[in-house]
């Protein structure tokens, strides 16, 4: 069947998470009532949605300390977490991106075969969403070492996406670690401030101020949504 076109990423995105106004929100659905395409996209969206959510909430976190230094050293040595959260954003990405079930039904969510998993690439997405600053540090210090264990003549792409209190770490007026990103942004680190967050410290009456080159044009959802369909592998710090 023909992909359905007639409503972008971004529109499926909104009306996932409630951020349609009725008159949008009601178009969509009687479109999918006539459309097998745009609904399975729609529940491809929503489990995918809740797959990651899951994964945000559950998962461990690898216990780095502040003050060690940014070397390659004993890459993924030293946090056995770090390997099985790859692991686990990896499967939830295939998983998602290959099966869909209904709501209600996640008991039922089949295991994907290794043959079927889809290409993989060597690509990071780094996640924070912790304040405390030894998180906040072990991020940079991740991607620093995700970069300098690459092998010779390889492209690694790696992002780092943050959150909740981990926005902290982009902030211009809040964070200490401006030196080491500034550093990590000129070797082709790109970061994320989840516009969310933003939104709502906004709200708050918080004037947030990110530092240079910061992008905010994603939620952290969003953006990690994205990169798991891309096949990155993702770790939560």
């Amino acid at each position: 069947m023909k992909k359905d076109e007639h409503f972008s990423e971004e529109q499926l995105n909104a009306l996932v998470d409630g951020e349609l106004d009725p008159e949008e929100k009601g178009r969509m659905y009687r479109e999918s009532e006539r459309s097998e395409e745009l609904d399975q996209r729609l529940c491809q969206q929503r489990k995918l949605k809740e797959l990651v959510k899951h994964a945000y909430e559950d998962v461990p976190r690898p216990r780095r300390f502040a003050g060690a230094p940014l070397t390659p050293k004993g890459f993924f040595g030293r946090s056995l977490v770090a390997s099985t959260l790859l692991v686990t954003g990896l499967a939830i990405g295939f998983l998602a991106d290959r099966y869909m079930v209904e709501a209600g039904n996640d008991e039922t969510l089949p295991v994907a075969p290794v043959a079927a998993m889809g290409p993989e690439t060597d690509n990071y997405i780094l996640h924070v969403a912790s304040g405390e600053p030894e998180f906040m540090y072990a991020a940079l210090q991740e991607a620093r070492e995700l970069l300098d264990s690459a092998e010779d003549g390889q492209i690694r792409q790696v992002e780092i996406v943050a959150n909740e209190k981990g926005l902290d770490l982009l902030r211009s007026d809040v964070t200490p670690y401006a030196d080491e990103i500034a550093s990590l942004q000129a070797s082709d680190v790109v970061f994320y401030a989840c516009s969310r967050t933003i939104e709502r410290l906004e709200e708050k009456g918080v004037k947030v101020h990110l530092l240079p080159e910061t992008k905010q044009d994603y939620t952290a959802l969003d953006r990690v949504v994205l990169r798991m369909k891309d096949h990155w592998k993702y770790i939560k710090i």
